[in-house]
């Protein structure tokens, strides 16, 4: 069930009802899209930055950043569409990563961006599934120094592969993705047609075919790329000294309750953090049929920080 981790990463597709930017140039000039949910008659003193899960896109924070705007205008919220995933503007590129240093790369590109934009508000990183695996790494190799955000939440981290699956299994994908880095192989074949329910009413075969940012095959070297940063999570929990948000549904079929506390646990003593679990949701909280409490949670929570009372 390997796989079944990274096919836990996809997201779902929702219409575009947002102001689309191709704006974003990261180190070698490249442009990515990004969507923004900020209110027009106030300046944010907090921004939220959302990184997607695996095969999803920007659109998968709509239902956050309409709640945000409702409730909390003074959160503005930015969402960009990631390298190698559905929506990267170089198509050859959709479904590989040359190495993780070039998502870590375009992630402090893109906050410098929003911090230029806003120069007088808080940045929070806001990973779900794979964006969280990207953002606990970008934090724990980012230059010694200045923080690079102010804040992280997790949304559904992929902490640890599960029991059931053999400790040998991530050493062979390894390999693979060594000997054959550019073979591609669908997600399909990959788990062997096992499918994943990932909301109350949605599984994932279903919905990803869906998706306009669908991919059909994944570089094997992106397949092993996914399984260092997930062995890497509760490394990364070590590093990080800014207030952290987890969020974990109870059905979510990656990672028990206890795989989430135990990464969490390993966050410092010193580092306010604050682990919300879900009993009766599954993998996509933005997506969850009760989502509106989890957004409560979240809003909560950055009020919290906007005044340094974490």
């Amino acid at each position: 069930m390997l796989v079944a981790c990274v096919v836990g990463m996809v997201g779902c597709g929702v219409p575009s009802g947002v102001v689309m930017n191709p704006g974003l140039a990261e180190g070698k000039g490249e442009r990515f899209g990004f969507r923004k949910w900020v209110s027009q008659d106030v300046e944010p003193d907090l921004v939220v930055i959302g990184l997607h899960g695996f095969c999803g896109a920007s659109a998968d924070y709509t239902n956050l950043g309409d709640h945000l705007l409702r409730g909390q205008p003074r959160t503005a919220l930015y969402a960009f569409e990631l390298r190698g995933q559905g929506s990267d503007p170089i198509i050859e590129r959709r479904g590989d990563i040359g190495h993780p240093a070039e998502w870590y790369g375009d992630l402090l590109a893109f906050t410098q961006l929003v911090r230029e934009r806003h120069p007088r508000a808080k940045v929070v990183w806001f990973g779900e599934s794979m964006g969280a695996l990207i953002a606990a790494h970008a934090w724990r190799v980012a230059p010694a120094g200045v923080p690079p955000c102010d804040a992280l939440v997790f949304s559904s981290p992929i902490v640890r592969f599960r029991d059931d699956i053999p400790a040998w299994t991530p050493a062979l994908v390894q390999m693979a993705a060594t000997a054959l880095p550019m073979a591609r192989v669908s997600l399909n074949t990959l788990a062997g047609g096992h499918d994943v329910q990932m909301t109350q009413s949605t599984m994932h075969g279903e919905q990803a075919k869906k998706n306009p940012y669908h991919i059909e095959q994944y570089t094997l070297r992106l397949i092993g790329t996914m399984t260092r940063l997930i062995v890497g999570m509760n490394e990364c929990a070590a590093t990080i000294d800014v207030p952290v948000l987890v969020l974990h549904g109870g059905r979510d079929f990656f990672n028990a309750d206890a795989d989430v506390r135990g990464f969490v646990a390993r966050v410092p003593r010193s580092t306010p953090v604050l682990y919300r679990n879900y009993p009766d949701a599954y993998h996509l909280l933005m997506y969850d049929e009760k989502r509106d409490r989890i957004f409560r949670d979240i809003e909560r929570w950055l009020n919290r920080l906007r005044v340094n009372r974490l």
